[in-house]
């Protein structure tokens, strides 16, 4: 993608800071990056002035033209022959040729041309300048200045001027009329054509010798460049302005004449003055701007009149002087007044009055000397008048009394004028924006130190509205691994938090970054004057592949040819080709190059990366287009070298295959200068040495060699070791300076080793060296130094439980064998013993005794053992073995011994027991474990007791039926078999367990308590059944508010033998309706009647059947259930009830159906009554509902009657 090219558009637009012409601000791919020239202290000047002499005689000889004429010419430099007659026409005036050879009387060049001489001809050799495109005072036109400024040997810059005018004509377009004497400055001449007018001048600078035509040269860029414009006065006709944009400062003087202000709609300031007059150069005429860069720049200059005013102007790329008025005050000469004589003194009051022969001149403030006076004390010295009487009196302050002054004289010195010294004012650029760019990203390779351009931190997208430069950057958020660094004085430091790093710094090459991970830095960009209001993102993202591209030199080429450029990357992906210089050639089809004139053309060839490949380091090639013949430079790299003595001269050896001789230029001279082909090393930093043959009439210039290596300072190399890293990257070789520190580095490029954390760097790989350095710790080495990454786990200990003491520290350890700590804070946990420490919590995993060898893996917790025993105890044993407590243990489920014994003890034995298992409790009511069944939970110290069962054995004695399962247990006291016995004995039942068989003694019922101390038998004892009977029946009967039942009562006939009145038996009260029990049923009370509220009966209907059921309980028995009876009495009224209601209902019905009939027949014959007849059906409706009621009321209270009569339960009609 070529570069945008941009006209001028207004005055100060800095175009080329924009432009391609500018390497600080460029297009998305950058093609080869500007020489860079410090102006500080340096001058541009625009001689116009060329060499001329007059031709008086041509030869031509085997394609040669040989001129006579005197002369000082030089070979190699370009000289333009005009005015020649000859036959043929024209053969002889030739227009920018090479000169090959030099005399004081001829000078030749090569050219084939032939034809004779006839006369006249003059030869200009463009020292200066010349005219590329008119004469510079037309739009459009183009002067091309040579050497308007040398840096330093074969460091040389030109200028190509082009103007544009706007009402105004160019009269003069670089002459002397404005400051006579100084040919340096750029001094036009304008000539207003209407009202207010101006003159854009646009400054292009070059490398020396490269600019040839349109969009051709190489650009430089210039650094700290002032520019002042000077005799900014009024011829009597206009009033002079000059107009600048992009700068950072500008400067008058405290008395200036011009007037700043900010041109309207544009970031332009104009200067204007207010003079009136026409005066000489002067400082309050002067305005100086200051650039902290440039490559172009508008300068404009106008007038404010009328058509036909005239201005000379001066430019001069310099910061003149002001003068000594800006620094020294002017003093003018004093003057005096007398002697004046006196003829007469008088005094009062510390007050003398000198009268004079003549009118004095004096004033009151004024200095006087006073002398001749025969009394001294009339004399005196600058002393002050203090009033003037009239035109002869004046007097001072003086306190002499008496004498007289008869030859007196006074005199008055009155001081010269003091004009003060004249100030200056620096003032910032008042049309200043803050500039804008846009994020970016870059792919780079995993590990490999990788340069960060200016396009990396926003370059390419820079924006500034006032056309300021990108002059620096502020990185405002650092990356969250990897090495960002930044190298100072030739050694590689980190980048700090808002460093500020110029851009010119990272033309050199002084940034990189080396990483693993993608990672993000933030960043500000500055015009010079301020920051970026917003901060943008550089997204660097990581791949494991680099690229690497191939452009072989295209050497020298003819006009007119199309070329392959060869250019490729390893990765197969396409490459870019840029060039600026599209004048003398242009890229086609991609990967061609054309040629188009004769001159040089720098060709960049990049290639940003994708997904898989890395960004490659792009390359830059220069095609010399030229019908001369090729030549080449061969100048080996210097490599880095040391600065072990200063100077140190090192030979290039660089040479020309034409034989010609080769000139080497530095481009850094404060660390390296050149004398001839040998280097001179003077400072430690990076050194560019080009090595550059520009040819002659016979050779084209050659491809410049361009080497760029560091100078260092004796030093000490620090290389890092990742030692057994799995992941990540070391930070790059560091040099250090023999006797200087530098801070050791982060782990910036994430190096990480499963299980350990980085510790820092040590002087050895098994991290037990004596030094370990951490981040930022000084490092000052007195040999070559390997550091390696050191290695960190940690172990922790853990009190497990413990009740007391407490852990040892948590434990620093490197890779390898380790010593473990002791016990050393006196871990106590009841009931156990310490162990040691084991890997696992449970102390089931690898125990180490404290002190221990222990080999680290990584980040470990180990945790403190516990152990402890089981002792066993017999507990009462008559006899046996009782087996001896357990091995310590952790705690852990642990298998129990069984009772067996040994061979010359028997298992252990308690007289009329069994063994049943070892138990918590020496009760034996514990938790029970049973030999090869349970395994024991052990948590600590325990003793385990055996286990005595005794058994109750149930014996039916001569019953039958089922007897209970015997029971087992330990001693103390057992509750008996409780479930109901069906064992009997002939007509007996089973009532009792006894010890003896006939119930003699110690007598138990079924879920007695039962002392057990041993097996036992008991023995079942029988007697009588016991059972329930009906003593009365219950009854139910009912009143107008509710139904009663007495519940009757019971007998209870102990063993069949003891009747009792079974008033506390009854367990519940039912009421039935139809058969069926209703909800509301009553539970057992201690009255004998239960009732029910009519309230509780609403859902009951008349005529139903009502019962009265009682349910009584005794002890075991089965419960006895006893019911109410229904006389005939009740079932002939409940029916007798029943038939009234219906006839009651059917009568209700026959009055209804009677009204409705009436009410259809009485609407058939008279429709129109029908109001009449609605209000009659009411009222017969009425009727009827009053006669049904009226009936079930008679019906209701004839039932009551009958019902209390009779005494039973009828449910209400």
């Amino acid at each position: 993608m070529n570069k945008r090219t941009w006209r001028p558009i207004s005055l100060g637009t800095l175009v080329a800071l924009l432009l391609s012409l500018i390497t600080v601000i460029v297009g998305p791919l950058v093609a080869a990056s500007a020489t860079t020239f410090d102006m500080t202290g340096n001058t541009l000047a625009f001689n116009h002035t060329n060499l001329t002499a007059t031709i008086t005689r041509v030869a031509t000889s085997n394609g040669v033209i040989t001129y006579t004429a005197a002369n000082s010419f030089t070979a190699g430099q370009l000289v333009t022959i005009t005015g020649i007659t000859t036959n043929p026409v024209n053969r002889f005036n030739l227009a920018n040729v090479i000169i090959n050879t030099a005399s004081s009387t001829t000078f030749t060049v090569l050219n084939a041309a032939t034809g004779t001489y006839t006369s006249g001809g003059t030869a200009t050799q463009l020292n200066d300048y010349r005219n590329v495109v008119g004469t510079g005072v037309a739009n459009g036109d183009q002067v091309l200045y040579y050497n308007v400024a040398t840096i330093s040997a074969g460091n040389t810059v030109d200028a190509v001027v082009t103007t544009t005018t706007s009402n105004t004509t160019v009269s003069a377009f670089d002459g002397e009329s404005a400051v006579p004497g100084k040919p340096g400055y750029f001094q036009p001449n304008l000539t207003l054509s209407g009202t207010n007018g101006k003159a854009v001048f646009h400054f292009a600078f070059y490398e020396h010798g490269t600019y040839t035509g349109s969009n051709t040269g190489t650009p430089v860029v210039l650094n700290n460049v002032t520019i002042s414009s000077v005799d900014l006065d009024n011829g009597g006709s206009g009033y002079q302005f000059t107009e600048f944009g992009g700068f950072q400062q500008y400067t008058l003087t405290n008395h200036t004449m011009l007037t700043p202000a900010v041109v309207t709609g544009t970031r332009l300031e104009r200067f204007t003055t207010r003079e009136t007059a026409n005066l000489a150069d002067v400082p309050q005429d002067m305005v100086q701007v200051t650039y902290l860069t440039l490559s172009s720049i508008d300068v404009a200059v106008g007038l404010v009149g009328s058509s036909g005013a005239i201005g000379y102007f001066g430019i001069s790329f310099s910061a003149l002087p002001w003068g000594a008025s800006i620094t020294d005050p002017v003093v003018g000469s004093p003057t005096t007044i007398g002697p004046r004589a006196i003829t007469g003194i008088t005094t009062s009051g510390g007050t003398v009055t000198y009268t004079t022969s003549a009118n004095h001149g004096f004033s009151v403030g004024q200095s006087v000397t006073v002398t001749g006076c025969s009394t001294s004390g009339y004399n005196g010295s600058s002393m002050t008048i203090t009033t003037v009487a009239s035109t002869k009196k004046f007097a001072v302050t003086k306190a002499q009394t008496g004498g007289s002054c008869p030859a007196g004289s006074a005199t008055v010195t009155i001081p010269g004028v003091v004009t003060p010294a004249i100030g200056v004012s620096n003032v910032d650029n008042p049309a200043n924006v803050a500039p804008t760019t846009s994020n970016t990203t870059a792919i780079l390779t995993a590990g490999t130190a990788t340069v960060i351009t200016k396009n990396d931190l926003g370059a390419a997208s820079f924006v500034d509205g006032d056309s300021n430069p990108f002059y620096k950057v502020k990185i405002t958020g650092l990356p969250a691994s990897g090495s960002f660094q930044h190298r100072i004085a030739g050694t590689w430091q980190n980048v700090t938090s808002n460093e500020e790093i110029l851009t010119s710094d990272i033309d050199l090459e002084n940034l990189r970054f080396t990483g693993s991970d993608a990672v993000h830095i933030k960043f500000r960009v500055h015009d010079g004057l301020v920051y970026s209001t917003d901060e943008y993102d550089l997204g660097i993202t990581i791949t494991n592949r680099s690229q690497t591209i191939t452009f072989p030199e295209p050497g020298t080429r003819a006009v007119g040819v199309t070329f392959d450029s060869g250019v490729s990357s390893d990765s197969g992906l396409d490459v870019e080709l840029v060039t600026t210089q599209t004048g003398v050639c242009t890229i086609v089809n991609g990967v061609q190059i054309r040629t188009g004139a004769e001159g040089e053309c720098v060709v960049t060839a990049s290639q940003r990366g994708n997904d898989t490949y890395s960004k490659a380091t792009s390359v830059e090639r220069t095609v010399h287009v030229s019908g001369r013949l090729a030549q080449a430079v061969t100048f080996a790299d210097p490599g880095r070298q040391i600065l072990d003595s200063n100077p140190k001269t090192i030979a290039s050896n660089a040479t020309a295959d034409s034989n010609l001789t080769v000139q080497l230029v530095s481009q850094t001279l404060d660390v390296c200068t050149v004398d001839g082909l040998n280097i001179n090393l003077i400072a430690a930093g990076p050194c560019e040495v080009w090595a550059k043959q520009e040819g002659n009439a016979t050779y084209a210039s050659a491809t410049t060699i361009k080497h760029n290596f560091d100078v260092i300072l004796p030093s000490w190399t620090i290389t890092f070791n990742k030692n057994r890293a799995s992941s990540g990257t070391v930070p790059p070789v560091s040099e250090v300076t023999k006797l200087l520190s530098v801070n050791a580095p982060t782990n910036s490029g994430n190096l990480q080793l499963t299980g350990y954390s980085f510790a820092g760097w040590n002087t050895q790989a098994d991290g037990k060296g004596s030094v370990t350095y951490q981040p930022g710790d000084a490092i000052t080495p007195t040999a070559d130094l390997a550091l390696y990454a050191k290695w960190s786990a940690s172990i922790t200990y853990d009190a497990n439980g413990a009740t007391s003491g407490d852990v040892p520290a948590v434990q620093a350890v490197v890779p390898g064998i380790n010593t473990l700590a002791l016990n050393s804070g006196t871990l106590r946990k009841s009931s156990h013993t310490f162990a040691g420490w084991n890997t696992l919590a449970t102390g089931l995993g690898t125990s180490y005794a404290v002190s221990a060898d222990f080999t680290v893996s990584g980040d470990v917790t180990l945790y403190a053992k516990w152990t402890s025993v089981i002792t066993f105890s017999g507990n009462g044993e008559s006899a046996g073995y009782v087996p001896p407590g357990s091995t310590p243990a952790v705690d852990s489920n642990v298998a129990l011994p069984a009772n067996t014994g040994t061979i010359k003890t028997g298992p252990l034995e308690k007289a009329d027991h069994s063994f049943g298992g070892w138990n918590t409790n020496q009760q034996g009511t514990g938790t029970n474990y049973m030999p090869g069944v349970d395994t024991f939970p052990l948590t600590g110290n325990v003793t385990l007791y055996a286990r005595w069962i005794s058994t109750i054995t149930y014996d039916a004695n001569g019953g039958t039926g089922d007897v209970p399962t015997a029971q087992r247990g330990v001693d103390g006291n057992v509750r008996l078999d409780a479930n109901p016995s069906n064992l009997t004995k002939g007509t007996l039942i089973f009532d009792h367990w006894s010890l003896t068989d006939d119930g003699s003694a110690d007598n138990y019922g079924s879920g007695a308590t039962f002392a057990l101390s041993g097996n036992t038998t008991l023995f079942a004892i029988y007697a009588q059944r016991s059972y329930l009977r009906i003593v009365t029946p219950p009854k139910i009967s009912q009143n107008a508010n509710s139904i009663t039942c007495s519940r009757g009562t019971f007998a209870y006939m102990d063993k069949g033998v003891t009747p009792v009145l079974a008033s506390p038996t009854i367990a519940n009260v039912f009421l039935l309706v139809g058969g069926t029990v209703f909800a509301s049923a009553k539970p057992a009370v201690a009255s004998s009647t239960v009732s029910w509220l009519k309230t509780d009966l609403a859902t009951v209907r008349s005529g139903t059947a009502l019962t009265c059921r009682v349910v009584a309980n005794q002890g075991g028995l089965t419960p006895l259930t006893s019911e109410s009876t229904d006389s005939p009495l009740a079932i002939s009224l409940r029916a007798q009830q029943t038939k009234e209601l219906n006839s009651i209902e059917a009568t209700y019905q026959r009055d209804v159906n009677a009204a409705i009939a009436k009410q259809k027949a009485a609407l058939a014959a008279n429709p129109k009554l029908v109001m009449v007849f609605n209000a009659n059906f009411k009222s017969e409706m009425s009727a009827a509902q009053s006669k049904k009621d009226a009936a079930i009321v008679a019906s209701r209270i004839k039932r009551a009657s009958e019902v209390a009569k009779a005494g039973i339960a009828l449910i209400w009609p």
